[in-house]
């Protein structure tokens, strides 16, 4: 050890460079002297030994250090603070709710700003999720719709292997005009003979009005008395289709826009099933360059007894 003189703190003893390695291989053998010679790497000298013994007794003098006890009192108090403050913290975590014994009965207390916070963030939720819930709502009745006229198109493939490739008919062929005859009457074959079920031909995005007579909620084409068309065989044209709103329109007495969607599918679209036993997706009622398969080529506004001139037009009717 060296000594040294500080005007400050008066007389003050440095340990040497030997003392201190020593005092570190000491510690990291766990203050046991049997252990000193593995933690320095070296046996110990004598006088290694004699450093030795003299920082054991210096340590040995912080065993008699002089401490006073502690005052319980102090001790309870610092407890007791800390406690409280525990318990602040909980209760910062849970709502304002009235425990008192003396009023069992009251219950919480919601606060105006409380109140308006919650509805804000309720309004901000519903703003940001209705869109999102409606699209995928839209998005399963617009793939149902299309599945159905899948399971059509099924029932069109074996009806034809077992009537020579035909299509279905009711009758010898049409007897009147489209607002004077049901055309989906020509679908009961399909049903009758059990080649697809009843609600297959029923889209469930088309909600029936009340006192509305319960049918098939999709349009069969119009088959003129000379048309040949055959199943999955020759020029592809549209066969089944979403229900025709031009129709609805006319029986009702009114003229709708030749370009109108059908009631489906909200004013999105319409689904059409082709006679290769293909689904579409249409977002306006027109297929190939200008073939409105809401009405006949040659009319502007659907009006009764108009019926298609050319065996290719496509009209779909219910």
């Amino acid at each position: 050890m060296t000594e040294r003189d500080d005007s400050q703190h008066g007389r003050t003893l440095d340990l040497s460079p030997d003392d201190q390695r020593l005092l570190d291989a000491l510690m990291d053998a766990g203050f046991d002297g049997a252990k000193l010679p593995a933690s320095l790497g070296r046996p110990l000298s004598a006088h290694d030994e004699r450093r030795l013994e003299i920082l054991t007794r210096l340590l040995g003098f912080m065993d008699d250090y002089p401490v006073e006890d502690l005052d319980p009192a102090l001790l309870h108090a610092t407890l007791a603070r800390i406690d409280r403050h525990e318990d602040q913290l909980a209760q910062r975590m849970r709502f304002d709710v009235a425990m008192e014994k003396q009023t069992p009965q009251r219950g919480f207390r919601i606060r105006l700003p409380d109140f308006v916070t919650v509805a804000a963030v309720l309004l901000i939720a519903v703003g940001v999720l209705w869109p999102v819930l409606g699209s995928i709502r839209n998005q399963a009745i617009d793939a149902a719709c299309a599945n159905n006229l899948k399971r059509i198109g099924y029932g069109f493939d074996q009806y034809a292997n077992d009537n020579n490739g035909s299509m279905p008919l009711a009758m010898a062929g049409p007897m009147g005009t489209w607002e004077t005859l049901r055309n989906t009457m020509n679908l009961n074959p399909m049903i009758q003979n059990g080649y697809c079920d009843a609600g297959h031909l029923n889209c469930p995005g088309h909600h029936h009005e009340v006192g509305e007579e319960i049918g098939p909620s999709y349009s069969y084409r119009w088959f003129t008395p000379r048309a040949v068309i055959h199943w999955n065989t020759g020029r592809v044209t549209v066969i089944l289709g979403d229900l025709n709103p031009l129709v609805d329109a006319a029986r009702s007495g009114w003229d709708a826009p030749p370009l109108s969607v059908s009631v489906n599918h909200g004013g999105r679209g319409q689904n059409v099933l082709t006679s290769d036993g293909a689904t579409m997706w249409l977002e306006q009622p027109l297929v190939g360059s200008s073939d409105n398969i809401w009405m006949p080529n040659q009319a502007a506004v659907l009006r009764p007894g108009v019926m298609p001139s050319d065996d290719a037009d496509v009209f779909l009717v219910h």
